[in-house]
């Protein structure tokens, strides 16, 4: 597959076009707004996390996190999807460069919608092409340069191929790229004590730690996320560093998303902010209403912030 680089000019508002298979979801970041698809994968608390751990490396300022100290980090997301990971890193993060990568071409043209939506085209760009190719060290984009990004983040698929045919859900497959493939292309992207940060599944996290010191990617940060006080953790944050010096592996308290049950823990509550909601007006404003499609709470990251379902 040949990697297409989507237009970055920002289109009149008047003809940005929402489509009756669309919603749009209120970010309560900066004023973000987030088109995607009614079916199939859609966004909800693991975006949430990864983007709020991930910024994390990229403001504290600290040698041992791998970030250039510069005020504008560059960073990847690998698996991009419609955006949601790149719009609240870039509502987060006003001085970043980011780009996002996508395989599938309906996704990364709602992505590109969505960079033309929030009008942050002079600072995101889409990407529609194949991880598979980064990993065995081809050229994609002009964009996607060896050892050019601070910072590499991903929410890859957490399941092996023989119980993804079972699952019947694509975007959580390991069928099309691996875990293997993914590690490879973060490394070559990485720039040298830049970091890879992503969310997974506890059941892979032998597999994540040994795939990512076998290319070089030294584990630095594990952070497990508990969704109730009386439940084992199911998925976790992980960060590793690019040429990094061997110890220092920091195993952090757990992340508790619900003191109980529709309640947030008050740090999960500070990672997903408060900030005001979008009036209708607001979350409409500069798409087209010849195809309006009410808006749904049952996937926004706000309304419900186990959205993804990975089951």
């Amino acid at each position: 597959m040949r990697a297409e680089k989507h237009p970055t000019q920002d289109l009149p508002e008047e003809k940005l076009a929402f489509n009756l298979d669309e919603t749009v979801e209120d970010l309560q970041r900066s004023g973000m707004r987030l088109l995607q698809m009614k079916q199939g994968f859609r966004f909800g608390q693991d975006s949430v996390l990864l983007a709020a751990y991930a910024a994390q490396f990229a403001t504290s300022g600290r040698s041992a996190a791998g970030i250039s100290r510069k005020p504008a980090p560059y960073i990847a997301d690998l698996g991009a999807g419609c955006g949601a990971v790149c719009m609240l890193l870039a509502a987060r993060l006003p001085q970043a460069h980011l780009v996002g990568l996508e395989l599938d071409p309906a996704s990364a043209e709602i992505l590109q919608r969505n960079i033309q939506l929030n009008k942050i085209s002079d600072r995101l760009e889409a990407v529609q092409g194949d991880i598979r190719r980064l990993a065995a060290g081809e050229k994609i984009a002009a964009s996607l340069q060896p050892q050019m990004f601070d910072l590499v983040v991903s929410n890859p698929p957490y399941f092996l191929p023989e119980r993804s045919w079972q699952d019947g859900k694509p975007a959580r497959q390991e069928m099309m790229v691996s875990l293997s493939d993914l590690m490879l292309a973060a490394a070559r992207l990485l720039k040298p004590k830049g970091r890879l940060v992503l969310i997974h599944q506890t059941s892979r996290l032998p597999d994540v730690i040994s795939q990512a010191r076998q290319i070089q990617l030294e584990p630095k940060t594990l952070r497990l996320i508990q969704s109730l006080p009386d439940r084992a953790p199911a998925t976790f944050l992980f960060s590793a560093v690019s040429q990094g010096r061997p110890g220092g592996f920091l195993v952090e308290k757990p992340l508790l998303v619900f003191s109980r049950p529709g309640v947030l823990s008050p740090e999960t509550a500070a990672w997903y902010g408060r900030e005001p909601h979008l009036t209708p007006d607001e979350l409409y404003r500069g798409l087209s209403r010849a195809a309006l499609a009410p808006p749904t709470g049952e996937a926004s990251g706000r309304d419900n912030p186990g959205g993804e379902n990975h089951a």
